[in-house]
């Protein structure tokens, strides 16, 4: 019986997955499945897909020109059920023959983190290096409901609306793609502010931080749905 991790915090399964995205896992498809199924449909993928292999496995498989596959489990919040995501890469398997698996490179259908974030190869800036990078950003639904509520605040003049919505986004993951995006963000914010109240807008001041390489946050399946009660 195969015990796959969960990740308890959203972050660290972004880190992992854009980890696997750039070792290969170039192909994906996602889902979500309740609680009382997950341990069934994690014992499908491992014999089916060998999601279980351990490091040597997974390079023995790639020089035979094997597919490996990952499985990555995140607990919804408010639901009784996990979302899952499959990452596949290229070589000979049944992930690539039962699975509607789609590539990360394909624009209708990113990995994606429900309607919040989604998975994107992006020009470095040339001071940074140049070239392309994985990183996450945020999704066009959740980049206008931001505006939105940002512009909704404005027109209120509340400033403890206000701060309460800068102080929201900058706890949005540090990604470089989710940080251009706030830096959009708060100049909107900034702009609107001043137009309107001709003030400084309270809160836009402090700047979303670098987002450093995080510690796994995980619990085996059968430790987490035990922790559950």
């Amino acid at each position: 019986m195969y015990d796959p991790p969960v990740h308890t915090h959203k972050t660290v399964l972004m880190q992992r997955l854009l980890d696997a995205a750039i070792r290969g896992y170039v192909w994906h498809t996602s889902g979500h499945v309740p609680i009382t199924r997950a341990a069934h449909l994690a014992d499908k993928f491992a014999d089916l897909y060998h999601v279980d292999r351990n490091a040597n496995q997974r390079a023995y498989a790639k020089r035979k020109g094997n597919a490996n596959s990952r499985l990555f489990f995140l607990p919804r919040p408010e639901h009784d059920d996990l979302l899952w995501w499959l990452l596949v890469t290229n070589g000979n398997g049944l992930a690539h023959e039962r699975e509607r698996l789609h590539a990360i490179t394909d624009r209708r259908h990113r990995l994606r983190i429900g309607d919040d974030y989604e998975l994107v190869r992006v020009t470095r800036k040339s001071e940074h290096g140049g070239g392309l990078v994985w990183t996450w950003r945020m999704t066009r639904e959740c980049l206008e409901a931001w505006r939105t509520r940002i512009l909704q605040a404005c027109r209120s003049g509340s400033s403890g609306f206000l701060q309460e919505a800068m102080h929201s986004l900058y706890r949005t993951p540090g990604f470089s793609g989710i940080r251009r995006q706030v830096g959009t963000l708060v100049t909107l914010t900034c702009h609107e502010w001043r137009r309107r109240h001709g003030t400084d807008a309270p809160g836009s001041h402090c700047r979303l931080g670098y987002l450093e390489r995080l510690e796994d946050r995980i619990l085996p399946l059968s430790a987490w749905c035990a922790s559950r009660g």
